[in-house]
């Protein structure tokens, strides 16, 4: 064991995600969080903590653990925002509760938990003096569950120049070690119909209802979509309609329609690819009007699929740690949908790995974490940035 990993304390790992959990910090709403950590940062140690602003959702802050400045970087990174409080909460979702062995409450095991992991791991770091041959940049990110841009505003500081790897402990199944992740594309179909008296039945009339109606259809028989599977993982992308808007309550056949199709794409897969499968399904529904395509419209790019190479130097390297820290050999796998680890690795060039806390009921109400978690999860990130950066 590290002497840098002998300094972390499960105690107080517990007592930052309880301090975390009681901070409001649904996304657009981050601001008070990302005062609590430019401080919390400063208290640890870390130097030259900066804010970079993300208008209408708080600050993503920046602190580092010093190095030779003509060494490579290695990032450190959790978001600090959350998902809205859902029905069904039998707690205070901003009071932790402690419950057989689990901590309850809005973002404690997304990502919270994370966060007081490292956190805990930067601490321990700077107070054991490990001699490192770069930087460690811990950069906590805001409006994750949002458009990212939190993230982009990281990217655009030029703060991961000369980053070897990024870690961040998103919510992980136990024993699993994530080296990519699925992208996502939102499609809309537009269609366009004829409108008419609804009460007249006109010959001319085309309801572009109706049409929506069709396509859903074939876009329910999730069975016969013929999406992509990789073998590697088990996993197919990703096809499911999330929206769907027409007419109203005039008396009129309504003339227009949109769709919102959600598309999760694997590593290697294209959205021209899934433009023309999408076309394709669109004429197996055999409607009556016509209609277009558009796509993204958002105020950052698209999160990207990736995969960091299973062969590589740092997932091998992870990989090892993970699996002696859990005493069992570690799967790896990716991510069924996306984070701000797609626009890190995707947009900001840097390979990014994912190894965080199990827990339960994420993005739902009564959201919990194992506490058995914290303590390994620190661990490896300490051991990691000690093999990635150590001296």
């Amino acid at each position: 064991m590290s002497k840098a990993t002998a300094l972390l304390d499960e105690r107080a790992i517990v007592e930052t995600l309880a301090a975390l959990v009681r901070i409001n910090s649904i996304t657009n709403h981050e601001q008070a969080i990302s005062d609590w950590m430019a401080e919390r940062l400063k208290a640890i140690g870390l130097r030259d903590v900066t804010r970079l602003p993300v208008p209408e959702s708080g600050d993503t802050v920046l602190g580092w653990i010093d190095g030779p400045a003509d060494g490579p970087t290695f990032c450190l990174n959790f978001h600090l925002d959350t998902f809205g409080v859902f029905n069904g909460w039998e707690t205070d979702p901003f009071t932790p509760v402690i419950r057989d062995g689990r901590m309850y409450g809005l973002g404690a095991h997304d990502m919270k938990a994370g966060g007081a992991c490292i956190l805990a791991a930067a601490e321990a770091l700077v107070k054991s003096g490990a001699p490192l041959r770069g930087r460690v940049l811990v950069a906590c990110t805001t409006d994750e569950e949002n458009w990212s841009r939190g993230a982009h505003a990281l990217i655009a500081s030029g703060a991961l120049r000369g980053c070897i790897g990024a870690m961040v402990p998103e919510p992980t199944p136990y024993g699993s070690l994530r080296i990519g992740a699925r992208g996502r594309h939102v499609i809309v179909i537009h269609l366009k119909g004829q409108s008419a008296h609804v009460a007249f039945d006109a010959p001319t009339a085309i309801n572009s209802a109706h049409d929506a109606a069709r396509i859903i259809t074939v876009l329910a028989d999730t069975g016969n979509l013929g999406l992509r599977r990789d073998p590697r993982f088990g996993l197919r992308s990703g096809l499911g309609v999330t929206g769907v808007h027409s007419g109203g309550e005039m008396i009129l056949v309504p003339e227009e329609a949109r769709i919102i199709v959600d598309r999760h794409l694997l590593p290697g897969e294209t959205l021209e690819e899934a433009l023309a499968h999408l076309r394709g399904l669109i004429a197996r529904a055999g409607i009556a009007g016509t209609y277009s395509l558009t796509w993204d419209k958002r105020p950052t790019p698209a999160p990207g699929a990736f995969v960091v190479p299973p062969e590589g130097d740092f997932v091998r390297t992870v990989q090892r740690i993970q699996a002696a820290e859990l005493g069992r050999p570690v799967d790896l796998t990716i991510a069924r949908s996306v984070a701000d680890v797609n626009h890190i690795a995707v947009h900001g060039g840097v390979p990014t790995l994912t190894c965080g806390p199990w827990g339960g009921n994420t993005c739902e109400a009564n959201e919990w974490v194992d506490l058995a978690a914290l303590l390994p999860v620190a661990r490896i990130h300490v051991e990691t940035v000690l093999a990635m950066l150590g001296a």
